[in-house]
């Protein structure tokens, strides 16, 4: 009895290593994932293309657009002599952002009677038009700032003995606002969950498909230990895997590693068998191989990405999304990651997280015994 389960689990072992794309799958994909990805998918928005029609032509507007020129935020791109033809150059890509200038703009700053510049943003990116528009006010509202400085100092009347307000921002964990840093903690979550689920759900698909299964059946071994024997090396692989990723996203992405170690791991342990048993669940479930990996992608990837909290805030979903995500074993080891990687967080402020990602583990596991064994 006590030896049933270690028999599956050498035998699916020996499967393994004798098939080498399945060993390839699990050890080249998760570096080609976390590498694509890491590199691919960014929340900095910089070198923002921009046309800019100056219309006055005076010492005064070509200061103020060096203001835009003069950061990282945008690239000027084209620079059409009326502003009547910035649309156009939204419309077919030239621009992202459109200035416009007109004319007597510097004589209007001199009488202070004010002007109104004309700023065009593609919103086609919503993103993207909504990080532009906070640029422009940060770097118009800066250069109206100098302008009532210069305008006092020319009345001899200065600044000196207006006291400031001085914010002192201390972004902690994430000093330098760096994308990689929030990003690769999340994806180590989304690769280890399709990996994970991608390795078990051909088990016992494989086996009814090559006419094996029957025979294993016929043996006095349970459902349940031929669940857990064909679980036991592709667990030892996915914890590999994420050690894996989880180096290259120190070394290669530079994300800080402040937390344990063994704390990761073995939450990351919880994890991976959650996404083993959907992937079992998918097996148990599925008449071909095709459609177990279709299944799969369904229910790890897209869920993963989109309503996990790696991408979107949970908060901003709608409430019937929301509790949906429980169901979601990233939305979970996404948080607990980020608050070990980043935050140093320890045990007993990961113990709510990992109890809820244990407890959909088990539910995906009994229903994936479940499943199998009407199917037998």
């Amino acid at each position: 009895m006590k030896s049933r389960i270690p028999a599956i689990a050498r035998k699916e072992t020996l499967h393994i290593l004798r098939d080498w794309r399945t060993l390839a799958m699990a050890f080249v994909l998760p570096l080609i994932l976390i590498l694509l990805f890491g590199y691919a998918i960014t929340f900095d928005i910089k070198h923002l293309r921009l046309a800019v029609a100056d219309e006055d032509q005076t010492k005064a507007s070509r200061a103020f657009v060096e203001k835009f020129t003069a950061s990282d935020y945008f690239v000027v791109t084209a620079r059409p002599a009326h502003a009547a033809q910035l649309p156009e150059l939204l419309r077919d890509g030239t621009a992202q952002v459109a200035l416009a200038i007109p004319q007597d703009f510097a004589k209007h700053l001199e009488q202070l009677r004010g002007e109104t510049v004309q700023i065009l943003v593609d919103g086609a990116e919503n993103n993207t038009a909504s990080i532009a528009g906070g640029y422009l006010q940060t770097i118009v509202g800066a250069y109206n700032l100098e302008r009532v400085r210069d305008l006092l100092a020319s009345k001899g009347l200065g600044t000196a003995g207006i006291p400031p307000i001085n914010p002192e921002v201390r972004i902690w964990f994430n000093p330098l606002v760096d994308s990689a840093t929030t990003i690769v903690p999340g994806l180590i979550a989304v690769i280890i969950i399709l990996m994970s689920a991608m390795l078990t759900s051909l088990t016992i698909v494989r086996e009814r498909e090559n006419g094996s299964l029957e025979g294993l059946i016929a043996t006095p071994v349970r459902k349940h230990e031929i669940l857990v024997g064909k679980i036991i090396p592709y667990f030892v692989i996915a914890l590999l895997d994420t050690a894996l990723i989880a180096l290259v996203g120190v070394f290669v992405f530079a994300v800080p590693f402040n937390g344990s170690v063994p704390l990761f791991l073995a939450i990351a342990a919880v994890f991976t068998f959650a996404g083993l048993s959907i992937g079992l669940m998918a097996s148990v479930a599925s008449s071909n191989m095709m459609l177990a990996n279709q299944i799969v992608l369904l229910t790890t990837m897209l869920p993963s990405l989109l309503i996990s909290g790696f991408m979107f805030p949970i908060s901003s979903m709608p409430d019937w999304v929301q509790a949906i995500t429980y169901l979601v074993p990233a939305r979970y080891f996404i948080a607990i990651a980020r608050g070990i990687m980043l935050r140093a967080a320890p045990l007993e402020d990961l113990l709510g997280p990992t109890a809820l990602l244990l407890g959909v583990g088990l539910l995906f596991f009994a229903r994936a015994s479940a499943t199998f064994r009407k199917k037998l």
